[in-house]
């Protein structure tokens, strides 16, 4: 990766107030990490996303995993871990990705001597908690049918430009359910004539439709 790319990403993102000197440091200390598709990170280093869709989870402790956000460059990983925090939040690339690894060393020395990196740590840790609790509310307030109707449509999305076929194990992973139960909501939508189901997996052909579905409340 050019240092030129990887100087754009970092404007970008929380580091992008850094002066010109700063900026060069972070470039020449960054590491490129290839995430391929499917892979968990349940001890996120600092790092910045490239490319590629990611999607940030809790999870039970028995295999069953809710989705509380979905993540694309230039969002960063392990903020609150490198901020000093405790996080319940694992991570996993939904789509093969490419993210910026940085040092903690150089974070730490940069939160100190400059106070508006702070503030942009608080930003997106505080985009994070407007999507846990967006997610909160879901679970609270709408049907399950309504969940899976937004997860499918935040997965077969997740490309610009390119709607992907998403399998039913991602998409119960997704909503915090059992595949057998998200079965069930998945055939009420193909009756509905919203998805289709093959063996490639779950396509939606109606994306308005599914949008309404995804709004209902009752």
């Amino acid at each position: 990766m050019a240092d030129l790319e990887i100087r754009d990403v970092l404007q970008e993102s929380l580091f992008g107030q850094l002066p010109a000197t700063l900026l060069d440091e972070l470039v020449d200390s960054a590491r490129t990490i290839e995430v391929p598709a499917g892979k968990l990170i349940y001890d996120p280093q600092l790092s910045v996303i490239v490319e590629g869709t990611m999607r940030a989870f809790v999870d039970d402790g028995s295999g069953r995993h809710l989705t509380v956000s979905y993540m694309r460059r230039p969002q960063s990983l392990g903020v609150a871990i490198a901020a000093g925090q405790e996080s319940p939040v694992a991570f996993q690339a939904i789509t093969a990705s490419r993210v910026l690894r940085l040092p903690y060393a150089q974070f730490h020395e940069l939160l100190q001597a400059h106070p508006e990196i702070g503030w942009e740590v608080s930003k997106e840790l505080a985009r994070y908690l407007d999507d846990i609790l967006t997610e909160i509310a879901r679970v609270a307030f709408q049907p399950l049918r309504a969940r899976v109707a937004y997860h499918l449509l935040a997965l077969a999305e997740c490309q610009p430009g390119f709607h992907r076929s998403v399998h039913q194990a991602e998409l119960a992973a997704a909503v915090g359910s059992v595949r057998e139960v998200v079965g069930r909501t998945i055939a009420s939508l193909r009756d509905a004539g919203v998805v289709d189901v093959s063996q490639a997996g779950i396509t939606v052909v109606n994306f308005d439709g599914l949008r309404q579905v995804a709004h209902q409340r009752e």
